[in-house]
């Protein structure tokens, strides 16, 4: 197991590389020039890069108003097949997610299966993982944006 700090270090030293990584791609679909901290343009949609447990890239609906997350999710579920072409797999739609804290979100997710964040070796299939997912989230969100920012409004 690894102390609060060296996770710290940890998380630090990878999102360092990885930014370095991405310097090449420009993001096309929102806003902002970070990938680690993508902007979707939409108060409540958030693009997260999961790394513990497990490895993976999610779109989170975290409303107050369930009335307004299931019908952003049902976009969601509509959009799907084009979020699926841009991933290279289907992603998971969970309807009703439980973070940690209790809050129930709606999360559209993909995962790498069998790989550790803490192990430095597996930095690079993740990093390029990562890289592959995000341009297609990206190539998704130019298209399917503007679709669901006029539904959020």
């Amino acid at each position: 197991m690894f102390s609060r700090e060296e996770k710290k270090q940890l998380n630090t030293s990878f999102f360092k590389r990885f930014k370095h990584h991405m310097s090449s791609h420009r993001i096309t679909g929102g806003g902002g020039g970070r990938w680690e901290a993508y902007k979707t343009g939409v108060r409540g949609l958030y693009f997260r890069m999961l790394t513990t447990p497990e490895i993976g890239l999610s779109i989170d609906l975290q409303y107050k108003e369930e009335d307004i997350r299931a019908l952003l999710f049902d976009q969601f579920e509509e959009l799907a097949k084009l979020l699926e072409n841009e991933w290279g797999e289907p992603p998971v739609l969970h309807r009703n997610f439980y973070l940690d804290n209790g809050l129930v979100i709606s999360r559209i997710e993909i995962k790498l299966e069998n790989a550790y964040f803490y192990d430095k070796k597996q930095w690079p299939v993740i990093m390029a993982w990562y890289e592959e997912k995000l341009l297609g989230l990206d190539r998704f969100w130019e298209t399917a944006g503007d679709i669901v920012k006029a539904l959020a409004k």
